[in-house]
């Protein structure tokens, strides 16, 4: 899927993320490629954060037999 950059002033696509993300970019708070990359790293620190509560829980599970 390709959005439109307009640092780039480009097509770019979105399974590339960001081609700049540590320079300055005026339209970056506007930035449809910049918002979907934040989510998908919401979502695997959350993911990252479950597995290691569940292996705790496990883990804690395990102890208590």
């Amino acid at each position: 899927m390709e959005y439109y950059c307009e640092k780039d002033n480009r097509q770019t696509d979105i399974s590339k993320g960001c081609r700049h993300p540590n320079d300055f970019c005026q339209h970056r708070q506007a930035c449809m490629i910049h918002f979907l990359e934040q989510e998908e790293k919401k979502n695997r620190d959350l993911d990252s954060v479950q597995a290691l509560k569940k292996g705790a829980e496990d883990k804690n599970h395990d102890q208590r037999m």
